[in-house]
Order: C-alpha cells, then sequence, then structure tokens
C-alpha cells in the first residue's frame, strides 16, 4: 500500500485520485484545478469527472463558462470513500494503539519515518518505524515485542515493515549523530512519546559532543 495514496489499493484508475482531491477540497473545482491538484492531464480529469458524475459521486454545478465539481456527500458511498480518504491518519493511530497494547516496556519515542513519512512510497516500498528502547528495558524482550508490532502493521496495509531500535542510552550519547535520527527528527510521524522530547535529547547530545571536542 503507498500510505500517500490509499486509493491505489484498490484501483489504479484516476478515479481515486480525483475524488481524494474533491473530498479534501471542500469547495467546487474545475477540471484545470483536479488536473492540477492530481498532477494528470485535463483529458484524463474531464473524462473522469462525467464518469463520477455519471454514477453520482460527484456532482456537476455550472459557474458562468465553466462548470465546476464537488464531492457529493449525501452519495450513499460518501462515508466508505472518505474513510479510504482518510486511511493515512487512521493508520497512524493504529500503530499508536499497537505500541500501547504490545510493548512490555513502552517505548521512549517511536516515530514512523522514510518515504511512508515523508509521502514517497512505491510499490515496492516498505514502512520504517523507529523505536527508542527505555533504559532499563529487557533488550531481547522489545526485539520480539518490535517484532510484532511489525507484524501487525505488515497486516494493516500489506508492507514489510522494519524496525529501527536505538537504546535509550545511545540516542542520548554516541550514537546520537547519525543521520538517520536527524532525518527522524526533521520526517518522521510520531506514533508514541514527545518528538520535542526527542529532538532535545540530540540537542544535548551534540552540544555535550562540542563541549568535550573543546577541551
Amino acid at each position: 500500500m503507498q500510505v500517500q495514496s490509499p486509493f491505489l489499493a484498490i484501483t489504479r484508475s484516476l478515479d481515486g485520485s480525483v475524488l481524494e482531491s474533491l473530498v479534501r477540497a471542500h469547495r467546487p473545482m474545475s477540471i484545470a484545478e483536479i488536473a492540477r491538484s492530481t498532477e494528470n492531464s485535463y483529458a484524463g480529469v474531464r473524462s473522469c469527472v462525467l464518469r463520477l458524475s455519471a454514477q453520482g459521486t460527484v456532482r456537476a454545478s455550472p459557474a458562468g463558462k465553466l462548470t465546476l465539481y464537488s464531492f457529493n456527500a449525501d452519495h450513499i458511498l460518501a462515508p466508505a470513500i472518505r474513510e479510504i480518504v482518510g486511511a493515512r491518519a487512521r493508520l497512524w493511530e493504529r500503530i499508536t494503539t499497537a505500541i500501547t497494547e504490545t510493548f512490555a516496556d513502552q517505548p521512549i519515542y517511536a516515530a514512523v519515518f522514510g518515504s511512508a513519512a515523508t509521502g514517497t512510497m512505491t510499490d515496492e516500498s516498505d514502512i520504517d518505524i523507529y523505536l527508542e528502547r527505555p533504559a532499563g528495558a529487557d533488550p531481547d524482550r522489545f526485539d520480539v515485542d518490535a517484532d510484532s508490532l511489525a507484524w501487525q502493521v505488515s497486516r494493516l496495509t500489506g508492507n514489510e515493515v522494519r524496525p529501527l531500535i536505538y537504546g535509550e542510552e545511545e540516542v542520548s550519547g554516541a550514537m546520537a549523530d547519525q543521520r538517520v535520527l536527524a532525518d527522524i527528527a526533521r520526517d518522521g510521524v510520531t506514533v508514541a512519546g514527545d518528538d520535542a522530547g526527542f529532538r532535545r535529547r540530540l540537542r544535548r547530545a551534540a552540544r555535550a559532543r562540542s563541549d568535550h571536542a573543546a577541551r
């Protein structure tokens, strides 16, 4: 599943992209506006909105010389369409719940990172999840719980899921300058813990290294 484009999990047609664009717009749009929003051709979008209008999921309304199109929120399928459009946010919520219910020792911080977080997934993409193991937690048990989380998330999306585990002492110490941690701090989608606290720990570790080097 491409998390940023959930309709692709059920259809490769342009219909999904057009419906998602109209649902998110909350206003009528012209064909040209929809084409720009979906990054598709005017002709392709025109054929699509005419087809969706015939099925009732899209409404057409005249506006001077233009015809504007909007999502039909009263359609019998409207709730199902909205559910698909909102799949990304619900996935983050489900991951948060799974972490809470799975880990004997709750991660200090957890975040989805990589292409799933930045909205650049392809058919071959996996889902990367950063998990910060608290000091004093049993590493073996934490690894087992991480594998269980990966299995649960894979069931939700069909993607391979790769946990990346750092110990709390590593984030606050020698490993804090790892590029992947900076990427997580910048782009990660928080699913457990406090993102501001995570960034503070990285900054403190960076200052400590700088002070040590200056001595």
